[in-house]
């Protein structure tokens, strides 16, 4: 059974989960907006030209009114979610055990973030307690073939996140200790996880491809389209009297090209941003479909900044949503195809 047109067995299931496809399709668009406009667009725009006063006050308004929906309505879902999980024996005890203090304590933490900057310990754990989820629910996730592209979306997430982290904490204490050394081995950290995120956007682009001919030359051409953008907006902020949207685009690009710096090229890692960002808005798109591809956008946009709450919630909601509110991973014990996964199937 194809990853990308999940049919689930029952139609209790079936219903369920595409109410949930739909309520997780909108959280994802949601965190999409307030990650572009409050990570990249509003920051970008300080300074960059006169006349933008307006503008300025009006992305505020919206980055911080998203921010704080996305942060709530993903609290919501993961309290809901551990919720679930405590009552779900079939996943083990081992699993509950990661998972249920993991969702709680990120749950703490975000909320904790949302009225002022968490303290980088704090912020740490945050992290960690995201990429146990993901790690935890990647193993669940590949047991059911509906799941096991999700599945290995969580388990590079989880990785990916993991040396990202490692190079940020090691770059910050090598520049406090002045440290050369230490901060070539935190970009070799950072390289390891470009890397991972790289095969994480082709697995996605693999993924929304499946059975359908010549989408993967389209994601690949408005990726290049995409690029060429960006390029032309960089080159021409470079130049005098340059536009106040050529200077705002540039800024908002360069933003997303974060210390310390992967081994590659800086095209390498536009590139990267670009074909995650048309992978995210497809994936959203396809959604209705297959609801499964708004947990892949939210790996997506959690990609390379699981570091910071917002990011680091989005892939814990991913994490928690297939074991705690898809209907289709987890049938009924009498569903079947699905007795393995049951301790006591019914007859």
């Amino acid at each position: 059974m194809p990853a990308s047109e999940p049919h689930p067995p029952t139609k209790s299931a079936e219903s369920a989960w595409n109410r949930g496809g739909l309520t997780l399709t909108l959280f994802a668009l949601a965190a999409l907006v307030a990650s572009t406009v409050g990570r990249s667009i509003s920051p970008a725009m300080f300074g960059a030209a006169t006349g933008l006063a307006a503008w300025i006050d009006r992305t505020q308004h919206v980055a911080s009114l998203l921010s704080q929906l996305v942060a709530a309505g993903g609290v919501a879902f993961v309290l809901r979610a551990v919720a679930t999980t405590f009552t779900q024996h079939s996943l083990g005890i081992g699993y509950r055990m990661l998972v249920i203090p993991a969702g709680t304590a990120a749950s703490v933490f975000t909320m904790a973030a949302t009225g002022r900057a968490l303290e980088p310990e704090y912020g740490c754990s945050l992290t960690i307690a995201a990429l146990t989820a993901a790690a935890a629910s990647a193993a669940v996730a590949m047991l059911s073939p509906a799941t096991r592209a999700l599945g290995l979306a969580l388990a590079i997430s989880a990785l990916a996140g993991a040396f990202d982290l490692g190079g940020i904490r090691l770059a910050q204490t090598a520049l406090e200790n002045a440290s050369a050394s230490a901060y070539k081995l935190a970009s070799v950290l950072v390289t390891v996880g470009f890397v991972l995120e790289v095969a994480l956007v082709i697995l996605a682009f693999g993924w929304l491809s499946q059975r359908r001919s010549g989408r993967a030359l389209l994601l690949t051409f408005l990726t290049f389209v995409l690029v060429v953008i960006w390029a032309l907006a960089l080159r021409g902020a470079a130049q005098s009297g340059a536009s106040a949207w050529q200077i705002v685009i540039a800024r908002a690009v360069t933003s997303w090209l974060r210390a310390p710096a992967p081994l590659v090229p800086p095209a390498a890692r536009l590139i990267l941003e670009a074909a995650s960002t048309v992978a995210s808005i497809t994936a959203l798109v396809v959604s209705r479909r297959a609801p499964l591809a708004a947990l892949l956008a939210l790996c997506l946009l959690a990609r390379g900044a699981t570091d910071i709450p917002l990011p680091a919630l989005l892939l814990l909601v991913a994490a928690l949503a297939v074991p705690a509110s898809a209907r289709l991973a987890f049938p009924p014990s009498g569903a079947p195809g699905m007795r393995r996964l049951a301790p006591h199937p019914t007859r």
